[in-house]
């Protein structure tokens, strides 16, 4: 008999075999290398962001089907679901169903307002559609490194979410007028845009500013001008949007800022090994290799990006600069700002 024939043919079944198992070990490489980093975050940028009283649930969505990373009683009650993988303090199931038809994914969700049976109410979830589904809907992510990113503003929603002070504040007093609102005034109203970039600069001029009282100069100049755009806006429109744009600031602009943390950290890690074997997406951190913010003027520029991302992104560097301890303070108190914490050094 000859065995040679036979050894091939096991070898070419236990080939297809490790090629049936690639996708879904990539699967599983993706969230635990995204809960790693959360670890990283915290070390690093954001005390307290990975304990587990913020824990939020992570749902993978590929084109069929659905994954989620230690989810609550209540949706394994919902969603028939197989545990799939478990791996020290996380546990993996993948749904029966896909949770949802929705083609695409990268948000932190839940329900509010009056009692509903959704998994997800007064419940954040982090949702991410998968790194192949992500690109059809956003080209420009070149890698899982950059996807990975973007979990991460995500995740750090979920944490706010997790405070429940900042969590009534946001349901009871800022929920009824949603960002876009903020976004259409600064598209349609030229004055109010010009003053918006206006203040940005001096922001960003305040944080370039070595000399401390030309410093102080220039964030007496930001509230100087933004207090005469509110009033002129409140004047003009009879609505005061003082406590809406505060919040914003400080919930995108906080998870701009963490999210930036991880391109200063992808500048000198080393790859993941598990990734790099599972998923031909991770490119090693190359594109953070040497970074420089400047060159990403989307992150703090308003004409390049949501507004209040950047200058909420550009508080909180202000902050860091004059060595202002805030974000322990952040989201325990549920309306306190980034922009109360600064005027408080007035």
């Amino acid at each position: 008999m000859n065995k040679a024939p036979l050894l091939l043919l096991l070898f070419c079944l236990l080939g297809c075999q490790k090629d049936k198992q690639r996708p879904e070990q990539k699967i599983f490489d993706r969230i635990l290398f995204v809960y790693h980093l959360k670890q990283s975050v915290e070390a690093n940028t954001w005390m307290t962001f990975d304990d587990p009283q913020y824990d939020v649930p992570l749902i993978y969505f590929t084109d069929s089907s659905s994954y989620v990373a230690n989810p609550t009683e209540k949706f394994l009650k919902t969603f028939k679901s197989e545990l799939v993988l478990e791996d020290g303090t996380i546990k993996i199931y993948k749904t029966q169903k896909r949770v949802d038809d929705s083609p695409f994914h990268m948000e932190t969700g839940m329900t509010l307002g009056d009692p509903t049976p959704d998994f997800n109410y007064h419940s954040p979830f982090m949702m991410c559609s998968s790194f192949e589904e992500t690109v059809k809907t956003i080209p420009d992510v070149g890698s899982t490194d950059e996807w990975t990113t973007m979990i991460i503003h995500e995740y750090f929603h979920g944490f706010q979410y997790k405070h429940k002070p900042y969590m009534d504040y946001y349901e009871n007093e800022i929920v009824q007028i949603q960002p876009d609102s903020l976004t259409t005034f600064y598209k349609k109203l030229p004055w109010f845009k010009q003053s918006i970039d206006a203040e940005n600069q001096l922001l960003l001029d305040a944080i370039a500013e070595k000399d401390s009282i030309q410093t102080k100069k220039l964030i007496q100049a930001f509230w100087n001008k933004r207090k005469q755009r509110r009033g002129q806006f409140q004047q003009k429109h009879k609505f005061s949007l003082d406590k809406f744009e505060k919040c914003y600031e400080t919930m995108e602009g906080t998870a701009r800022y963490v999210e930036f943390s991880l391109y200063k950290d992808f500048a000198t890690r080393k790859p993941d090994e598990s990734l790099l074997k599972s998923d031909s997406s991770f490119k090693s951190f190359a594109k953070f290799k040497n970074y420089n913010l400047q060159k990403d003027k989307w992150l703090y520029l308003t004409d390049k990006t949501t507004y209040f991302y950047a200058t909420g992104f550009n508080m909180a560097r202000l902050l860091d600069k004059l060595g202002i301890e805030y974000k322990s303070r952040l989201f325990k108190d549920g309306k306190i700002s980034l922009e109360d914490i600064l005027r408080e050094q007035q």
